[in-house]
């Protein structure tokens, strides 16, 4: 009998690598015939499951988009369909941030400010045809711990997004914020500052409140500063300027060597990407601050956002 593990390898060459089902067939030594069946049997198991993407309603999006702009004063509204599968749209979200930005940045002289997190993360990794040779990606911080956790090592992703999209990293400022993890001097620290100078576009993630997510942040920060920002008027951050729900800004760096707040608000973009539930208190506050010019999310967040205010 077939194992899952087959077919799933099999579904996975055909729907996520792109592959042929000739291709397939002739790494399997089997006919194109007999990989047709191979999916089709993983379809009839649930391995594979296909979804129909309805298209946002222009009418709807153009409403959200007003509203966002009437509310928190932000130029770009970025919307993708969700789903009620988390994965799902997690996925879309990412996708739908990668292909944007690429979209609107052509392939010119740009410094690109890379943020930290699984959406950060995962949206450098979606990699297509479009390739950008002439951007330069600059890390936005190195994070006193949880170094081993990819999704808070700036200094990968953005070694990943120069491999994944093209372009190059800005090595001199990796250096320093590699050396500011072992010694730090008045000297160094003002270098790796200035070296967040002229940022074309800074890319980030919209982090949750600590009460609502404690871990991740418990290990991040000493005892002391933990407990700091663990207020319960704190809903979240962006690139670990901590706000309340009005918008209202809290420094509590724990230790890192981080982006200062002046440097984000001076890059002509500041693009956000984040959707779900748990993250409207989040993304109401970081609107707020004033910090952000375009926000990417999905329609259902989008709701869930106004659905609160009022």
């Amino acid at each position: 009998m077939i194992s899952d593990e087959f077919l799933l390898d099999v579904a996975i060459e055909y729907y996520i690598k792109n592959r042929t089902q000739v291709e397939i067939a002739k790494s399997l030594n089997v006919s194109h015939v007999q990989v047709g069946k191979y999916l089709k049997e993983a379809f009839r198991r649930n391995i594979v499951s296909i979804t129909v993407n309805l298209p946002i309603n222009e009418e709807e999006e153009s409403s959200l988009k007003r509203l966002f702009r009437d509310i928190f004063g932000l130029k770009n509204l970025v919307l993708v369909q969700g789903s009620e599968n988390t994965e799902k749209s997690h996925t879309r979200l990412v996708g739908k941030a990668a292909s944007y930005i690429k979209e609107i940045f052509p392939d010119r002289e740009t410094r690109v400010g890379i943020g930290w997190g699984r959406t950060i993360h995962d949206m450098v990794q979606c990699e297509d045809e479009e390739r950008r040779e002439k951007w330069e990606y600059c890390p936005l911080c190195v994070l006193s711990k949880r170094t081993d956790n990819t999704y808070f090592d700036t200094l990968k992703i953005t070694r990943m997004a120069a491999k994944k999209w093209g372009g190059k990293v800005d090595r001199l400022q990796s250096e320093r914020l590699e050396v500011s993890q072992k010694v730090r001097t008045p000297e160094l620290l003002k270098d790796i500052e200035s070296g967040w100078d002229n940022l074309s576009v800074v890319l980030c993630g919209i982090g949750c409140s600590s009460s609502r997510y404690p871990i991740p942040r418990e290990e991040m920060f000493s005892e002391k500063d933990f407990k700091r920002v663990n207020m319960k008027t704190l809903v979240g951050d962006i690139l670990h300027n901590f706000y309340d729900i009005d918008g209202n800004i809290y420094k509590a760096h724990g230790g890192d060597v981080i982006v200062p707040e002046s440097k984000i608000r001076k890059a002509p973009h500041v693009v956000a990407v984040a959707s779900g539930f748990p993250k409207i208190e989040s993304i109401i506050g970081g609107l707020r601050t004033g910090m952000v010019d375009t926000l990417i999310t999905d329609v259902q967040t989008a709701h869930h956002v106004i659905d609160y205010l009022r």
